[in-house]
């Protein structure tokens, strides 16, 4: 059974075009990295004395270092220029960041650390979402596309993190920065080795055949397109802030305790994150294919109703001793809602935006995590200081997603 499993795997991955397979393999090494980096970073500062306030502003500068060079990427990638430079120039600027944040002991470091993540991720993102459908070459929909690169995301993240997470146990949390290095160096030498394969984009003229014609008509009106994408960029906008909550504020409240729940050990967090991470690489995959054929709209009201049952578990879970259990539950619904929005939102932005300016359309898709990043965490991590528990930021969001659902039943169906 397992081998008929394997070779079904290894016949479908061998039919991935091969340019498409290596982005993928670039993607996954690059969540191994950043999966640590991201998760466990709080961790480390919050040993050290930092404040939340000031692990979120740190959050929070990054994303204004990434929301300045995203900008800069989309306009280059509309003008045609190839886009694994720009992630060659990403890996490198990560190195810098990692080397500086391996050091860091106080709160300048770890500032300075966060300004080159930031600029390195605002280059990585548009890149690597707009290298997704370029390299589908009709071979595969670029929606299936999507979802083995969020999958390959999905596994990487888990990964890095669990590498993390036993460094924990060994009082070496720091070692997060040296896996992302090595990570960094690996995706340099892909990229470099495989030059040819990845750098022809000559198959971006058969590619756009795919995308449906009806797009072009947008072209008539040169910003008509950005009016037409504004619905998703506002759901994406309050998606990758929770992400970033995810990511910043649940470490530190698992590590602060709740209202009545008590708090839980460095390596005990890293552990609930890492299995959080393992739900969500479990689940991509299977999750985008049954939903494949679902209209936007019932995947995105889907996605806000598992999102709501999800942040009402954590917010109860601050109200019992053994609240933990609910946080374990909670876990379940969140990466459903992960998993469907991600590869979801990412094919819509292509689909929905003209060929001339779909790397502008991505980097204002990437944007969000940027805008995001920049002030959720930050007010987050205010309220966490303020009120000594993250009960009100679950409770606020848990109110948002009772607005959205109904605001979104009838948006977005295309």
């Amino acid at each position: 059974m397992n081998l008929v499993s394997t070779s079904i795997i290894s016949n479908y991955w061998k039919k991935i075009p091969s340019s498409l397979r290596l982005i993928i393999k670039a993607r996954y090494w690059t969540a191994i990295g950043a999966g640590g980096v991201l998760y466990l970073s709080p961790i480390i500062f919050n040993s050290l004395g930092f404040s939340a306030e000031e692990i979120g502003s740190g959050i929070t500068t990054a994303a204004l270092t990434g929301i300045i060079t995203r900008f800069g990427t989309g306009y280059l990638l509309d003008k045609k220029c190839s886009y694994e430079k720009p992630i060659k120039v990403a890996c490198l600027i990560a190195i810098i960041s990692d080397l500086i944040l391996f050091n860091s002991q106080n709160y300048l470091a770890y500032l300075s650390g966060k300004i080159f993540l930031g600029a390195a991720a605002g280059i990585y993102w548009p890149s690597v979402e707009l290298a997704i459908p370029l390299n589908c070459n009709n071979q595969i929909k670029s929606n299936e596309g999507y979802a083995l690169a969020r999958s390959a995301d999905a596994i990487g993240v888990t990964l890095g993190v669990f590498i993390g997470t036993i460094g924990t146990y060994f009082e070496f949390t720091r070692i997060i920065y040296l896996i992302d290095i090595i990570c960094m160096a690996n995706i340099l030498k892909i990229l470099i080795i495989k030059k040819k394969e990845l750098g022809n984009n000559e198959h971006l003229k058969n590619q756009v055949r795919e995308i449906k014609t009806y797009i072009e008509e947008s072209e008539l009106s040169h910003f008509k397109w950005v009016l037409d994408l504004l619905p998703l960029l506002l759901l994406t906008l309050f998606v990758t802030g929770i992400m970033n909550l995810l990511q910043s504020i649940l470490p530190l409240d698992l590590a602060n305790g709740g209202i009545m729940r008590p708090p839980l050990k460095e390596e005990e967090v890293a552990t609930f994150i890492t299995l959080n991470l393992v739900l969500i690489a479990i689940f991509q995959w299977p999750v985008g294919y049954i939903i494949r054929k679902k209209t936007s709209s019932f995947k995105f009201r889907l996605c806000l109703i598992s999102f709501l049952i999800g942040f009402i578990f954590l917010s109860i879970s601050n109200l019992l001793v053994n609240g933990y259990l609910l946080i374990l539950l909670a876990f379940i619904p969140l990466t459903i809602a992960l998993c469907i929005f991600l590869p979801s939102a990412s094919d819509a932005i292509i689909k929905s935006s003209p060929i001339k300016y779909q790397g502008s359309a991505i980097a204002l898709y990437s944007q969000c995590f940027g805008i995001s990043a920049l002030t959720i965490p930050w007010i987050a991590g205010k309220l966490i200081d303020y009120y000594d528990t993250a009960f009100q930021v679950w409770l606020v969001i848990s109110l948002i997603c009772v607005f959205l659902i109904p605001i979104y039943k009838n948006k977005l169906n295309r």
